[in-house]
């Protein structure tokens, strides 16, 4: 018996001394840095399926170097066919390239009639039949040369990925589902590589750590939701305010007022899923943002009316609608109190906030308007409202028909009218910066989106009248696999962190909203950044 005892603890401190000297040379060889950190900590969002196919693709670089390449191709390609056409004609084709083998169906074995058609839409979301039976038939030879170049590209990634494991081979076939996660990937490759080698060196260490920050940023996720409901339930102004702007938002995106006011199924909020662009052929080239994802006008508000037309607060504001709201002063004056709830959450006394992209877009409006801010413009409640309303209200007044701001105009209309923006600092040539500094610039042109068809609530007499065919079709449609809403916010974390590391946001110098009637630009550069509302520098 002692010497089975003895045994055993020579074994244990054998076991102790290799597990020290694997974690000395790991720790040597590879020391921890801030941007491992935030390389790693970004991913915590992310499912840990997905997680663990995201660490091992980034042990491929060269893999990802080559598929995004031959993403630029495909992509390229694609828009060559497709530029021709009118933007209404082209934003339809580019939302048949987002269900999965749609237009090889639709072209395979010839041309098909109008009845041959529906029934292969049968297998394909309501929203989408409308322009499949129309192009189908109209845009035959357009759809057909689509599909030989979605026929190509796949032959080309498969000669790309057919010399490694198998395992390697899946992980890259699942993440071309996630086209956000390949883009950022590629995009900020030295991070990628970062965590390729963290992961190849001491994978259950990778996992251990992203598990604990996955818990973590969860718990404080899930506290600055709450954070979020309470500002809301305390301050009616900015909960109606939200209403009405949510309202705007739908409207410029051209929903119409039916479509906003009906109850939504909350079990299709908790649990959307929604077919992203096409990784091969890309998100239409008018968006300066990477827009891969078609967001319902409800995901973007963070709540959804409920079957009492109750308000049902599910998330935060996403960035696009932060964006829109911060993108106009009119929205400033219109909507002080929801601009100040604004900046209480993301300014408020809490230690530790996630990165995300919406809390970005606050930042650096408060920084580029700083001039005019007055001092306890972020710590006062009580005179925020006033000073958004009134710089709203100026800026508004010395807008160009275009919607920049005459910034020349503003200083000498302030300097007149001091008295009547008496909310605003009156010395904004003194003006000083917030302790935090600059972040990147994450501030995009409002651009309307794509409509998507809202998930209504259904009596349930409706909803058992045929379950086997309800079933058969939910299996045929190839629903996607992953969950909307937790991969958004995964990725809207991750874009977050990642830009302050490695940033690939350019901004541009001074440049400012365009009004709302303003046509969108044929095809700007996606990576521009700007500067809203004029402020100073």
């Amino acid at each position: 018996m002692k010497t089975l005892i003895y045994s055993g603890i020579l074994l244990a401190l054998s076991f102790t001394g290799l597990k020290a000297q694997t974690s000395e040379q790991v720790s040597s060889h590879t020391p921890w840095t801030k941007e491992d950190s935030a390389a790693i900590n970004a991913l915590a969002l992310y499912p840990d399926s997905v997680r663990m196919e995201i660490f091992t693709a980034c042990e491929y670089p060269a893999i990802i170097v080559n598929v995004a390449s031959l993403q630029t191709n495909s992509s390229a390609a694609f828009a060559d066919l497709v530029g021709s056409y009118d933007k209404t004609k082209q934003e339809a084709i580019w939302n048949l390239s987002r269900y999965p083998n749609l237009i090889s169906r639709l072209v395979d074995g010839g041309k098909k009639s109008k009845e041959a058609i529906d029934t292969i839409l049968n297998d394909y979301p309501p929203e989408i039949h409308d322009d499949a039976s129309k192009y189908g038939r109209d845009e035959y030879d357009l759809l057909s040369k689509i599909n030989d170049l979605q026929n190509n590209t796949n032959q080309q990634f498969n000669n790309i990925i057919s010399s490694y494991p198998p395992d390697v081979q899946k992980t890259f076939n699942d993440l071309l589902q996630l086209p956000e996660v390949m883009s950022l990937l590629n995009d900020h490759l030295s991070l990628a590589v970062r965590v390729g080698d963290k992961y190849k060196r001491d994978p259950q260490w990778v996992m251990h750590k992203s598990d604990s920050n996955a818990a973590a940023q969860a718990k404080v996720n899930a506290e600055q939701l709450n954070d979020w409901k309470q500002s809301l339930q305390q301050d009616s102004d900015a909960q109606n305010e939200l209403k009405s702007a949510a309202n705007d938002y739908a409207t410029d995106n051209g929903y119409s007022q039916s479509d906003v006011d009906g109850p939504l199924d909350s079990g299709q909020v908790d649990n959307t899923a929604v077919y992203p662009y096409s990784y091969w052929f890309g998100y239409p080239s008018w968006y300066p943002y990477q827009y891969w994802y078609p967001y319902p006008y409800w995901y973007d508000w963070g709540f959804y009316y409920g079957t009492n037309g109750n308000m049902v607060v599910f998330g935060f504001p996403s960035f696009y609608f932060t964006n829109w709201y911060f993108c106009y002063p009119n929205h400033w004056n219109r909507y002080p109190h929801l601009g100040s709830a604004y900046i209480h959450h993301y300014y408020g006394p809490h230690q530790y906030r996630l990165n995300t992209m919406s809390r970005q877009v606050v930042h650096n409006w408060v920084h580029a308007n700083r001039s005019y801010l007055p001092a306890d413009f972020i710590k006062s409640d009580a005179s925020r409202v006033s000073a958004m309303k009134q710089y709203g209200e100026l800026n508004q007044k010395v807008a160009n028909k275009n919607g920049t701001i005459n910034t020349q105009a503003r200083d000498a209309e302030f300097a007149r009218n001091q008295a009547k923006y008496s909310a605003l600092n009156n010395h904004p040539q003194q003006a000083k910066l917030p302790d935090e500094k600059q972040a990147v610039d994450v501030r995009q042109p409002f651009v309307r989106q794509p409509m998507v068809t809202p998930q209504r609530n259904q009596p349930q007499v409706q909803q058992r009248q045929q379950p086997s065919q309800r079933v058969q079709t939910r299996n045929a449609v190839q629903q996607p696999r992953y969950n909307y809403n937790t991969i958004q916010k995964a990725q809207q974390y991750q874009r977050g962190a990642w830009e302050q590391t490695q940033p690939s946001y350019h901004p541009a110098p001074q440049y400012s909203a365009p009004a709302r009637s303003a046509p969108a630009p044929s095809a700007p550069a996606r990576s521009s950044g700007g500067s809203f509302g004029g402020g100073r520098r």
